[in-house]
């Protein structure tokens, strides 16, 4: 005996042949909300968590890249202290003019603003 078909064929939301009290419809129900929750989470919560990794990723490279230069600076002074001879305005001094040189560079590279109406 064949299954018996609604009137107007099947419908949409269940598989051809099965019925609201088979086992195969409710297999079927589960597979299309486990779809539907599975696109429901990758077009929010997985952005959410990809863009969070993003912010804390890149904060923690900040404040590490930023303690890197400011251990660097130091250690560049206590070495120029060491190799140069006087008092420790003497290490300041080549330092700030690196430090002069490239600022000057930098400021020469930037856009300018475009003017207001």
């Amino acid at each position: 005996m064949q299954p018996q078909v609604p009137a107007g064929g099947p419908r949409p939301s269940e598989p051809a042949g099965a019925s609201p009290t088979t086992p195969e419809w409710a297999v079927g129900a589960l597979d299309r909300l486990d779809g539907i929750i599975a696109k429901v989470r990758s077009a929010t919560t997985e952005r959410l968590v990809r863009i969070a990794r993003i912010v804390v990723y890149g904060l923690l490279a900040a404040i590490m890249g930023l303690t890197a230069l400011v251990l660097a600076v130091i250690a560049g002074v206590r070495a120029l202290d060491r190799l140069i001879p006087g008092p420790v305005w003497s290490a300041y001094l080549p330092l700030g003019a690196i430090f002069s040189v490239a600022g000057a560079f930098l400021w020469s590279k930037k856009t300018p603003k475009p003017a207001r109406r």
